[in-house]
């Protein structure tokens, strides 16, 4: 205390200084209105940043969260997709039955976060944190915003196995949009962003940049979901299909979030390929 008030004595004259500044400031404030709207104006800013610099650090303290919710969004809108619904409307003659028009749902859509994935084996595989609890089966489809990403083979209770895209194993059925010609499509082990598409025919013309989609001929994927885009064609004589190279248009190096595609008819299909092969 003595040491302080000594501090205050050798310095009074600064101390006074000071306090008759901010008087001189009061009485500049209080009678000019520039330097009010100006010193109004330099507080609203200053507290601008200060409340954004507290919005940003809240937004990503909630980011986790807000991406969940845009995730499962996504999956709802998804599943109103044109490719997700069968047109069932009757037609009479020439004319539609409107009345008769209803869209029936095929595809609804879970939404998982990917906690692994791996790109650098000849079978790699991702883990999703969603399994039997939340409605997933083996052989179900697996889409990103990107594409196809590939498909369940094991689950148990909260956790789900997907065979990846950069899987030997994995095979898709793949056409080109502009054609509807469509062949198989698979990995063979090497770039992390090409695959190969092959049994589609020779007089085929196909460009360098056209699309690869679905062809829907499989329980596990609608119709038209992004696959990628014809990197090079190569026609070898002695062979009756092209070599397709194709540049995967879902960036497998990077995945986050990923959608569970829930074929509500599925069981039907499957019941259907079972009788076919059993008569065969």
């Amino acid at each position: 205390m003595y040491n302080l008030l000594r501090f205050i004595v050798r310095y009074y004259l600064f101390f006074f200084f000071l306090l008759l500044e901010g008087f001189c400031f009061y009485l500049i404030y209080q009678n000019n209105r520039y330097h009010q709207a100006a010193f109004v104006n330099m507080a609203n800013s200053a507290n601008g940043k200060v409340y954004q610099t507290i919005s940003g650090i809240t937004d990503y303290l909630y980011l986790r969260q807000t991406a969940d919710s845009l995730v499962a969004e996504n999956a709802t809108l998804r599943a109103r997709l044109k490719e997700s619904v069968n047109d069932t409307t009757i037609a009479i003659g020439k004319q539609t039955d409107t009345i008769s028009k209803k869209l029936e749902q095929v595809y609804t859509y879970i939404p998982a976060k990917v906690v692994h994935n791996s790109v650098n084996l000849s079978a790699n595989y991702i883990f999703i944190n969603r399994g039997k609890n939340q409605g997933i089966t083996t052989q179900m489809g697996v889409i990103s915003p990107g594409g196809v990403v590939g498909q369940v083979v094991n689950v148990t209770d909260d956790y789900s196995a997907v065979m990846s895209l950069l899987n030997k194993n994995f095979k898709v059925s793949a056409k080109l949009r502009n054609s509807n010609y469509f062949g198989t499509l698979s990995w063979e082990g090497k770039n992390t962003s090409l695959a190969k598409l092959k049994e589609i025919p020779k007089h085929v013309k196909i460009n360098v940049g056209d699309t690869v989609v679905t062809s829907g001929y499989s329980e596990l994927f609608p119709e038209n979901v992004m696959v990628g885009k014809v990197k090079h064609v190569n026609a070898e004589p002695e062979e009756n299909f092209l070599d397709i190279d194709v540049t995967l248009s879902t960036n497998m190096n990077n995945i986050s979030y990923v959608y569970v595609v829930n074929n509500i008819k599925r069981k039907e299909f499957m019941v259907l390929d079972s009788v076919v092969k059993k008569n065969n």
